[in-house]
């Protein structure tokens, strides 16, 4: 990548860490604002939480992005920017601009993804088995003809449990 190249991606990851930063300021001003006073109805309190544990995970995310963003400036520095970390190759400059952090080429990214999915467990449920039968032969009539037999995929991590 050229100098240039390099100046403005590293402009576009200041400013998206920037953003990152204020929005994170934000949000724990307003978690210090909405939780300094006494709450005393049950229903305050666990619609509290529900809102904090949904602030929590945006937090995460927002954090690992920043960790992501920083590993980005340092590569830059270190001049490994737009460099493949699995492959050695160069990343296409337009993966680089829709994710300026990312550390793999697409084709290596599709490969990691594929190796995650295999190691997914994927469970296989049929409709009719999760619904209980109808006793009313028409219900089950229009359960049929909506459902039919369509199978759901569920998919469940273990790593994050």
């Amino acid at each position: 990548m050229q100098k240039k190249e390099l100046k403005q991606m590293e402009s576009v990851l200041l400013a998206r860490k920037n953003t990152l930063l204020q929005e994170l300021e934000e949000r724990v001003k307003k978690y210090r604002e909405a939780n300094s006073g006494k709450m005393t109805d049950i229903a305050e309190i666990a619609s509290n939480a529900s809102t904090d544990e949904l602030e929590i995970i945006v937090a995460e995310e927002d954090a690992r992005e920043l960790k992501q963003i920083e590993d980005a400036l340092a590569r830059i520095r270190a001049g490994h920017y737009g460099i493949c970390e699995q492959c050695g190759q160069m990343i296409k400059k337009a993966r680089l601009k829709a994710i300026p952090f990312a550390t793999l080429c697409v084709s290596c990214k599709e490969e990691e993804e594929k190796v995650y999915d295999e190691k997914t467990p994927q469970i296989r449920y049929e409709v009719e088995d999760l619904i209980d039968k109808p006793e009313n032969g028409e219900a089950e009539e229009i359960d049929s003809k909506y459902l039919g037999k369509k199978i759901f995929e569920l998919e469940y991590d273990d790593s994050r449990n």
